[in-house]
């Protein structure tokens, strides 16, 4: 094989793995995407969390495939952010810090999970599930202003999260028959 055609196959194959990339699923729209920009306020910031969300999420082809992806995540990333919540709240010790880390990403957590449970049986409690997982950050917010407390982690902890309930709210919606 010539250079010139080894030059030619290589960049053939690097075209062909580009287009079939998550993030240009994404950037082409996706099931996840078109949600972000028909159904979301924060459309910038659903846009962001999409850039590094789980490839199963950005390359839904169906909307039951899409709200799986997203619970599935959601799952793992409230789980996340309660062990941070609860490693801060052992440093800091705030009623307010502790609260959030507690009784309010349990309930996030138990919400997500719930979700996931109820989606093939019953998507209507699904999708309420899923929705009222972000009352767990919203609660958070409300308690840390409360207590004077302005921490940019939590908040973007907390914006995340209610992002995720949105969203999969929304892929719920779509999916039930």
């Amino acid at each position: 094989m010539n250079t010139s055609t080894l030059c030619s196959v290589v960049v053939t194959l690097c075209v062909v793995l580009i287009f079939s990339s998550p993030m240009t699923v994404n950037a082409k729209g996706g099931l996840a995407a078109k949600l972000c920009m028909d159904t979301l306020e924060d459309k910038d910031g659903c846009m962001e969390l999409l850039k590094q969300a789980d490839p199963k999420i950005v390359t839904a082809t169906s909307y039951e495939e899409l709200a799986r992806a997203v619970l599935g995540w959601a799952v793992t990333k409230g789980t996340e952010g309660q062990i941070f919540l609860k490693g801060l709240a052992l440093v800091d010790n705030n009623p307010a810090i502790v609260r959030c880390a507690g009784f309010h990403y349990d309930g996030v957590v138990a919400s997500f999970k719930s979700a996931m449970e109820e989606l093939k049986d019953d998507p209507q409690t699904a999708s309420y599930d899923a929705k009222v997982a972000s009352d767990g950050p919203a609660a958070c917010e409300r308690g840390l202003a409360a207590a004077k407390i302005n921490n940019p982690a939590i908040i973007a902890l907390n914006r995340q999260i209610a992002l995720l309930s949105t969203l999969a709210f929304h892929a719920i919606c779509e999916y039930s028959p």
